[in-house]
């Protein structure tokens, strides 16, 4: 975790910076070895908990914590262990860079660094050891040519030593005398380390680079250039991101009436869904309201023997952004990297208008599956890279964008297809028939006998066609949703069912299949959400009625998503009802 190799010289950083320097002896040793990291008595990492907990206390104003991790998960997964814990943030600028550029950078910026241990092919104790990385670049870009090697050294090729840089506002380091020590004589890759044994420090001319109205420069004026060794145990852990989890007995309560779920039936891989709703009772606020989904959420999973670690995406939906802070602080009590090994799940952050719809402050979906190969890539730290993400998320900004699927182009899948369905009959349902138009409402994708994908979008003109015998002829020629009536949005219910069956019946798949199925609506339909609901619940037992092909257990399998508008594009989105389904074989 940590580079010791010239840990003699960094006591005089201090006095080359002008800032007070805090360190400690390490006491522990490399315990947690998983890539990402939990907290771990006698790891090595909680030496860096302890150090940065004692900064803390002796400088409150410190907000942030700088690494020069580069290329290494391993490193930053650990930095943003501890700053979590803290309540700081991490700060990784350097991280996933160019190397070849950054170098460059490194050395068009004043950095004066030797190295201080090469152990990498091409690199020979007694010619590279204590040569600047300035005179090293040409040579270093000949190895990554021929070895590919890390031209930074983030493959651990070698290890550096600053002697001088911009924030060494005072002085620079000499070295006066220096060891050479061979660790290995190893043929293709000899291990040599250089020692410093004395060095001094050269002043430099007054700068005025730090200025004195720099608000910074207060936090250490009174201890400018001190050295504070830091001893003592591992703390007890910070009580904030730590809080448990309220019990059932310790929430709001909430009478069964207004709490309600939704989940597909397949066994392997589902979704749940859990909102609150009821007009006649006001929201207890974003944080309650949370608070109780995901505590519902949370008693189903454990219910079907799962728990947050097989949950891969998290639909947090709020009914006010400005409240992102409150949603997140609830949010990270109940979802955390200890409850996850495998990775914390990815999640979207999306404002929608619940409150205008009747429901309560959040709404939540969680795609859930019984796979123990989840792998995710969660970053907590600020970057040039990656989204900054300050908690077990990945979130988008003003505009997101979901991708439905995606398949590598494998000749297994592109040469399996399913039997001829040609010759299957379309049976009619709700008084519908099979018509050519049908085709033009939907945007669908199809992996035979694998996956389907599905978006119908009911437009007027469309809603115009379900209608014909209820609607004038001009209906479609404006906004006009607020005049569907309950029987006219009971036959658009009807219809999209049955277009969705048709589809899915003609390409294999059955309802079972089904991994997650939303109608997104305006709010300004003005058909309540209670009635929507109704309206489709009553068209899957009718359906099942019929064909017996819709048994799919007690619970509801659509979600009612409540959006400003939605569209085939960005530029249409007038649609009356949206419809996505996502179907997969198991």
């Amino acid at each position: 975790m940590y580079q010791t190799v010239g840990h003699q010289i960094i006591v005089s950083y201090a006095e080359c910076m002008g800032v007070p320097l805090f360190r400690r002896r390490i006491q522990g040793s490399t315990r947690h070895q998983k890539l990402s990291y939990r907290t771990t008595p006698g790891d090595e990492v909680e030496d860096m908990f302890i150090l940065l907990n004692e900064v803390k206390k002796q400088i409150p104003s410190i907000t942030a914590v700088s690494s020069g991790a580069i290329a290494s998960d391993y490193q930053r997964l650990r930095v943003e262990s501890v700053c979590s814990r803290l309540g700081l943030v991490s700060l990784a600028y350097l991280w996933k860079q160019d190397q070849s550029l950054l170098l460059q950078e490194m050395i068009t910026n004043g950095i004066v660094a030797i190295t201080v241990k090469v152990a990498a092919m091409g690199l020979d104790p007694a010619k590279h050891l204590g040569k600047e990385i300035a005179f090293l670049k040409p040579y270093l870009h000949k190895l990554k040519d021929l070895y590919g090697i890390n031209v930074c050294g983030e493959g651990g090729e070698y290890e550096t030593l600053t002697f001088d840089c911009p924030l060494f506002h005072n002085a620079r380091i000499m070295l006066d005398e220096s060891q050479v020590v061979l660790h290995s004589s190893d043929s293709i890759a000899p291990v040599g380390v250089l020692h410093p044994l004395k060095f001094h420090l050269e002043r430099k001319a007054k700068s005025n680079s730090i200025s004195g109205n720099d608000k910074s420069n207060d936090l250490y004026r009174e201890n400018i250039s001190s050295v504070f060794e830091v001893q003592g145990e591992n703390p007890l852990e910070c009580k904030a991101p730590c809080e448990s989890v309220p019990e059932a007995s310790d929430l709001v309560e909430v009478s069964s009436h207004r709490l309600h779920l939704s989940k597909t039936e397949k066994a392997d891989t589902f979704s749940i869904c859990c909102w609150l709703q009821d007009q006649s009772e006001p929201s207890a606020g974003l944080q309650e309201d949370l608070k109780l989904i995901l505590r519902q959420i949370e008693l189903q999973l454990q219910g079907y023997g799962f728990g947050w670690e097989h949950v891969l995406y998290i639909h947090l939906y709020i009914s006010d952004m400005n409240q992102f802070n409150l949603a997140n602080e609830t949010y990270v009590k109940f979802i955390t990297q200890d409850k996850c090994p495998n990775g914390v799940p990815s999640r979207s952050t999306i404002e929608l208008p619940l409150i205008q719809a009747g429901l309560g402050g959040a709404y939540i979906e969680v795609l859930v599956a019984n796979d123990q190969s989840k792998r995710v890539l969660h970053v907590q730290s600020i970057s040039c890279w990656a989204p900054s993400c300050i908690g077990p998320y990945s979130q988008g900004a003003l505009v997101e964008v979901k991708p439905i699927l995606y398949v590598p182009e494998t000749s297994e899948t592109t040469e399996e297809t399913l039997n001829d369905l040609s010759g299957v009959m379309t049976p009619s349902y709700f008084g519908f028939q099979p018509a050519d138009w049908h085709d033009s409402c939907i945007q669908k994708f199809v992996i035979h006998g694998k996956i389907c994908a599905v978006v119908l979008s009911i437009t007027g003109a469309v809603a115009l066609k379900i209608c014909s015998d209820s609607m004038n002829a001009d209906w479609s020629n404006g906004n006009h949703r607020n005049y569907l009536t309950e029987g006219q949005m009971k036959r658009i219910s009807r219809f999209c069912i049955y277009v969705l069956d048709k589809f899915i019946m003609e390409n294999g798949f059955s309802w079972k299949d089904t991994m997650s199925l939303r109608f997104y609506y305006p709010p300004n339909l003005h058909v309540p959400l209670e009635t929507l609901s109704l309206l489709f619940t009553d068209a899957f037992k009718e359906l099942d009625q019929m064909s017996g092909s819709a048994k799919v257990g007690g619970k509801s399998i659509f979600n009612l998503v409540p959006v400003l508008g939605a569209g085939k594009s960005a530029a249409c989105t007038e649609d009356i009802i949206t419809c996505e389904l996502f179907a997969r074989k198991s």
